[in-house]
């Protein structure tokens, strides 16, 4: 099917206009297809040149061209559902059961389909056993482990090819109460977490403490400041501090705040989620709206920020706190009938939905599959099938290629889209 269907609609509500692509998925003579186990499942994002299949409890990965990697041959799965499915900075954490052994282990995995065993029966200075037995996601290269055992253990960067890095990190605990994320390095910082002081410190990119671990949590770095939180006699404040360490935003929020983009941040400001209001700051501490409001703030992107306000309404304003766009009406397009009463900034434990690009997918609950929409409030992309029927985009990826379940034939076809709707990869099962 050559034909591309493509509508472009403007003026769409009174009040406020957008320029939308409405896009149809369609073949093309272009369009690869790629077979996948039965009952399996594609994820929507392309990494390290792997498109990731799962047919749980097993990840399979596939490149463009339709050869498999990983997986055909050597079962494995991740550690929980919880846990990335997609290799980050050319390695990926697995997980299987050797013949004999009680439990699944980790071992690396690497993008050429080769992989890396962690070594047992090893020792430490005392006897007792130094194997890892449990390990995080990959991010940018680097992943946690735990050496000993659940009683007692060490926590130890590695990188892609297993060796130890960033000794200064390294912190011993007892139990397995702690946190095992590896955090980005954003702006020369990476959080990280002491395990056996509980504390969290910043280092830099060659795993230097910079910033000593000090803080009962803390975000990454972004415009040149980092969200904190100290915890007071069982009382979370938060605050911000600077590259240097310094507290130069006192903690005083109770609930965890926005970071700081295009030099102001979104605050939350209350006891609990429930019936808090919302403001910006500047990097003084300055409240800039002239009164705060039972609002949700997104961060500013390229000039704009969304702001919802509940069932009512959902618009984008500008740096002068000025209405721009009313994005409402494209949240009702083949919804649940609940409008935007559920939308929310939440992203997972953060505040804040970014927009990688200028460009996000958006639903009725907020960061999710949906529609695909710009900064400023233009509504890009919405995809229908050849009989009309709503189509979920996921945020784009890999190529600028988007994620979808349509239907074709009338039966369901998972594929990737280019911007014209034209599908690139498209899955079959075997």
């Amino acid at each position: 099917m050559k034909k591309i269907v493509v509508l472009l609609l403007a003026a769409l509500f009174c009040g406020s206009a957008f320029a939308q692509t409405v896009l149809t998925p369609h073949l093309t003579e272009t369009s690869k297809k790629i077979a996948i186990p039965a009952d399996a499942a594609v994820f929507p994002e392309i990494h390290d040149g792997l498109i990731t299949v799962g047919a749980y409890p097993n990840l399979f990965y596939v490149k463009p061209t339709g050869e498999y990697v990983w997986g055909k041959t050597f079962p494995f799965s991740r550690a929980t559902d919880y846990v990335t499915p997609y290799f980050s900075g050319g390695a990926m954490m697995g997980w299987r059961t050797k013949e004999g052994a009680y439990s699944a282990s980790p071992f690396i995995l690497h993008p050429d389909g080769t992989k890396y065993e962690f070594p047992t029966g090893t020792k430490n200075a005392a006897g007792m056993s130094y194997d890892v037995f449990a390990a995080s996601s990959f991010v940018e290269g680097y992943a946690l482990v735990r050496r000993g055992n659940m009683m007692s253990s060490t926590q130890i960067f590695i990188d892609k090819n297993g060796k130890e890095v960033f000794p200064a990190l390294k912190s011993s605990m007892r139990g397995t109460m702690g946190d095992m994320t590896v955090y980005p390095v954003r702006e020369g910082r990476r959080v990280y977490y002491n395990a056996e002081l509980k504390k969290y410190g910043y280092a830099d990119a060659q795993g230097n403490i910079v910033i000593k671990p000090t803080f009962d949590k803390a975000h990454s770095f972004s415009d040149g400041m980092a969200a904190v939180m100290i915890n007071e006699n069982y009382t979370e404040k938060w605050g911000f501090i600077d590259k240097t360490g310094k507290l130069v935003i006192p903690a005083t929020y109770r609930l965890a705040p926005g970071r700081f983009s295009e030099g102001i941040a979104a605050v939350r400001i209350g006891d609990s989620d429930y019936g808090a209001t919302m403001n910006y700051i500047d990097k003084t501490g300055k409240l800039l709206m002239a009164e705060s409001q039972p609002w949700g703030l997104n961060e500013f992107h390229d000039g704009y920020a969304w702001v919802a306000t509940g069932c009512d309404k959902l618009f984008v304003m500008n740096r002068e706190f000025v209405e721009t766009a009313d994005v409402t009406k494209a949240f009702y397009q083949n919804g649940n009938g609940m409008g935007v009463c559920s939308f929310t900034m939440k992203n997972g434990d953060l505040w804040g939905i970014d927009f990688p690009n200028g460009r996000q997918a958006l639903n009725q609950q907020g960061l999710q599959e949906g529609d695909v929409f710009a900064s400023d409030g233009t509504w890009l992309f919405h995809a229908v099938d050849a009989k009309g029927r709503m189509v979920l985009l996921h945020a784009p990826t890999a190529g600028g290629l988007m994620f979808c379940k349509t239907w074709f034939d009338d039966k369901p076809l998972q594929c990737f889209i280019n911007e014209k709707g034209e599908i690139v990869y498209y899955f079959v099962e075997e």
